[in-house]
């Protein structure tokens, strides 16, 4: 069963130059404004109990289109289905009443949503807990710092039993503490079968919470389908914009040559990619194959997490690449970026690449202690810095690690601990 419908929603606003073309055009029945268009035939469907992810840069239409299934804002054309009480989390603030306090507010928003008198006071101690704003509650809401309005409508919203939430953006106010309570819920709410609906520029948590995604951008849906290959494809595409302000040469940086035992041994480059989930570059230069050895220069049979291995990595230059830069990256199964690294980073700089030539580098590591399991490295090769490059070729996911245990770990990764006992002491 689909919780919500989206069909075909297009929205257009007219621009105008300054306020009396309004009237003009009224008066002379002639066109005075622009069309802009924030959204073009927006359509998609979400299963009842699903998580549904929105990425988009700034400006793509991603609030609008939130606005709209919400109802806040009406569509030039298409329609909205919805099947169960919505609660929305948009702009910082809106449905509050600045004059009203935080409490009065929140009796306000229930009562839109049909809760009783009896209803809300039973739900007013959790939203008061989950807020954790204190004698604000009973303060004029404009009196409020932007922490606490999102704190105040989050528990809200969250807390009025919806059965369709919409969250744009939300996440990324407030403190970390506060942030990590939000995910928290938002995967209970996932587990007790809620629709969301999550507008994110926070990659990670799009993978990790949400089961589909659509990309959009300027106003029309880019790409759709699993969360992990929705994203790579958005930021690929943010990868290879230029940022103009970015530093154009790291300064200081060792130049690094050939290894003349490498030269000795023959030829070392690897021509193989074990697995590509997704590609993507200007193809200037093509990642050949990665391979992991271990210290003694083999395939390893078995992997323990703090392992010593080497990660070699071959690129082929099709075009002259002035600046080649050679990365990895290392990915948990759920798509979260764990750990990467690449020469630039390093305070290393490749000689500049011919067409024909292939560059063979060994990252030499010393795996993380991390959860066993399964993970993934991702090679890259770019031109210029890590501030400033041009993707050539971003293999997702290539080969795949997989960890065996040799000690507990608790949470995503052990951390160095001392621990000593300072004293031991009777109580007066």
């Amino acid at each position: 069963m689909h919780a919500v419908t989206v069909e075909n929603i297009s929205k257009n606003y007219r621009i105008y130059s300054r306020p009396s073309a309004r009237l003009k055009e009224l008066i002379f029945r002639r066109r005075y404004h622009q069309d802009f268009w924030a959204l073009r035939e927006v359509g998609f469907q979400v299963e009842q109990g699903a998580t549904f992810g929105i990425v988009g840069e700034n400006g793509s239409g991603k609030s609008t289109l939130l606005q709209i299934i919400a109802g806040t804002m009406t569509p030039t054309t298409g329609s909205v289905a919805l099947s169960g009480r919505v609660a929305a989390l948009l702009e910082l603030g809106s449905g509050f009443n600045t004059e009203f306090t935080g409490r009065e507010n929140a009796f306000l928003n229930a009562a839109i949503m049909g809760l009783n008198q009896d209803e809300i006071e039973r739900k007013m101690p959790e939203i008061e807990r989950f807020a954790e704003i204190g004698s604000f509650m009973d303060q004029a809401v404009k009196t409020y710092s932007s922490g606490m309005y999102v704190r105040l409508a989050f528990a809200i919203a969250i807390n009025l039993d919806p059965e369709i939430l919409l969250v744009d953006e939300a996440l990324a106010v407030g403190d970390v503490y506060f942030q990590q309570r939000c995910v928290r819920r938002l995967r209970r709410m996932r587990d007790e079968g809620k629709t969301i609906l999550l507008v994110s520029h926070d990659v990670a948590a799009v993978r990790n919470l949400c089961d589909a995604a659509v990309w959009l951008d300027q106003g029309r849906i880019r790409d759709r389908g699993a969360p992990d290959k929705v994203t790579a494809r958005y930021l690929a595409a943010l990868t290879q914009r230029r940022d103009p302000y970015a530093g154009e040469k790291a300064s200081g940086a060792t130049e690094l040559q050939p290894d003349a035992a490498g030269d000795a041994a023959g030829d070392l480059s690897v021509h193989t990619l074990p697995n590509v989930d997704e590609r993507w570059g200007n193809g200037h230069a093509r990642i050949l194959g990665i391979r992991l050895l271990d210290q003694a220069g083999r395939e390893p049979q078995t992997l323990f997490h703090g392992d010593l291995v080497t990660a070699r990595v071959s690129v082929r230059f099709d075009r002259p690449v002035k600046s080649p830069l050679i990365g990895i990256l290392m990915r948990n199964r759920l798509g979260e970026e764990i750990s990467g690294s690449n020469t630039s980073v390093e305070n290393l700089r490749l000689p500049p690449a011919r067409p024909g030539q292939i560059y063979t580098v060994d990252f030499h590591l010393r795996l993380p202690v991390l959860q066993p399991g399964h993970y993934y490295l991702t090679p890259a090769v770019a031109n210029g810095t890590h501030r400033d490059s041009e993707m050539c070729d971003f293999v997702e996911n290539a080969l795949n690690l997989t960890l065996k245990q040799r000690e507990t770990v608790y949470g995503y990764l052990k951390m160095g601990c001392r621990i000593e006992l300072r004293q031991v002491s009777f109580e007066v």
